[in-house]
Parts: C-alpha cells; sequence; structure tokens
C-alpha cells in the first residue's frame, strides 16, 4: 500500500508524522496514495482532502488527532501504538463524506469552481447583504443580512451548528442553507429556518445591489469586487474516511454531550 502524510506545521505533530513514517512499512508516495495519513486536527484533515480533491476515489484518509477538538478523528494522541497496529491490519471500514461543489460568477466574465468539505459561506461583514435566492429556478426569497452558509452533513457539526442549523448524519445526500444574522421585520421577511435541501436541488444566490461579497469553501477565502452569483449543489465527489468502526452518533455525543 502506498501512503502520504498530512502534517501540522508544529514540531511535536511532525515529530509524530516522522515516528509514524519510520515505523509503517508501506511504500511512502505523496504524488498517489492509497492512504493519506493526517497527524493535527481537523483543519490538518481538511487540507488534506483539498490537496488530493483530483484524486478521491482512489484514497482513504486517516486522522490521528494531534489537536483539539479531532471530530474527524478516530485514534488521540494517547493511542499510538493502537493506531500503527490498526493502520498495519488493512481492514478499513470508512465514512463516504459528501462534498459541495460550487462555481462563482462574476460582471466581468470570471468563473471560479471549487469544492468543499464542510461549508460554503457568503458573506458581506461591511454592510447588510442583499441576496436574491433561487432554487432550481424558482425565486425562493429575498435575503438581507450577514450572509449565508451552505453546509454538508460533514459540516452539519461545525460552523453551521453555530447558527443553529441541524446536526446531519453523513450517510444522507443532502445539505442545508442556513442564514447568518438575517434581518425580518415588516418590510422584510426570510426564511429564518435552515432548510435542508437534497442531492437533485441547485441553489443559486445572486446580487445586483452590492458587488463586494466574501466568500469561503472551508478554510479558503475569497473576495470579490464584482460578484454576480453563486451556484451550489451536492457534489458526486465523496471522501473515504476512515471510521474504526465508531458510529457516527458516538461522534456527535462525544465531541459536543
Amino acid at each position: 500500500m502506498k501512503y502520504a502524510i498530512i502534517s501540522k506545521e508544529d514540531e511535536d505533530c511532525k515529530l509524530i508524522a516522522s515516528k509514524i513514517k519510520n515505523i509503517l512499512s508501506f511504500d511512502y508516495d505523496e504524488e498517489n496514495p492509497e492512504l493519506v495519513i493526517t497527524v493535527g486536527g481537523d483543519g490538518t484533515t481538511l487540507q488534506a482532502i483539498h490537496k488530493y480533491d483530483d484524486k478521491l476515489e482512489n484514497i482513504y484518509f486517516i486522522a490521528y488527532n494531534a489537536g483539539h477538538l479531532g471530530f474527524f478523528s478516530s485514534f488521540n494522541i494517547n493511542e499510538f501504538d493502537e493506531f500503527i497496529s490498526f493502520v498495519n491490519k488493512k481492514n478499513f471500514t470508512y465514512d463516504n463524506l459528501n462534498l459541495i461543489e460550487y462555481s462563482i460568477n462574476t460582471l466581468s466574465g470570471e468563473n471560479v469552481c471549487g469544492y468543499a468539505l464542510n461549508e460554503v459561506t457568503i458573506l458581506n461583514p461591511r454592510r447588510t447583504l442583499i441576496l436574491d435566492v433561487y432554487i432550481n429556478n424558482m425565486h425562493f426569497e429575498h435575503y438581507r443580512g450577514t450572509g449565508m452558509c451552505l453546509s454538508t452533513p460533514t459540516g452539519s457539526t461545525g460552523y453551521n451548528k453555530s447558527l443553529h442549523g441541524a446536526v446531519i448524519k453523513p450517510s444522507l445526500e443532502v445539505y442545508q442553507m442556513t442564514e447568518i444574522a438575517s434581518i425580518n421585520s415588516n418590510l422584510y421577511h426570510t426564511l429564518s429556518s435552515p432548510l435542508i435541501l437534497g442531492k437533485e436541488d441547485v441553489c443559486c444566490l445572486s446580487s445586483e445591489w452590492n458587488n463586494e461579497i466574501w466568500i469561503t469553501a472551508d478554510s479558503k477565502s475569497l473576495s470579490f469586487k464584482d460578484f454576480k452569483s453563486i451556484n451550489l449543489k451536492l457534489s458526486n465527489k465523496k471522501a473515504r474516511l476512515i471510521n474504526r468502526g465508531i458510529q457516527y452518533l458516538e461522534r456527535v455525543k462525544k465531541n459536543f454531550i
């Protein structure tokens, strides 16, 4: 088996990564790995999945938590020997994690495409963001507020949860749109609740009023002064995250309850 290691850039994580590399007898191959080991926190796992997002169908990911929350991780920093033994057995069970794909269009004709494992946010922290929301080409609502968060089931326990969005099992092929500080009054009305969308649903957010917008895709941040619209849907791409047999609801309970 060919493998690679993606490590957080601190001395402790680098030391653990070096120790793993010295012990495992697999072939080390950063170009075409079959297994990617991440050493760090959830941000390191996201970094690894984005690095190999063009090869996801050929790769398994496994997270060794040497960071903080470690929601993606099956092993913590005190389980090094168990981790090595587990990897050497190569008898993996895994979760298929859906990604969101997005396509950003600008007034100048630029088109920027990409993927997110957790969420895509559309924000204007400087002034009220005005968006027309279309779902499957149907005008759904006229939004005013700080922004929108479009999250996968995997990302439902991240920023989406802090916005009081629903927590969704990753086995469900859905995504959700959650408002960020919407304005609701006698003049302006929005749904004001998270909206669960299916794999067949395409969401379009467009603006003709304030064209300066910030868009994040997981840890990636983009800014546009001539924003026109963004289209989002659940991608056919999936990331295979090894789970050590730990069920999703066990992870939720362990990390939040």
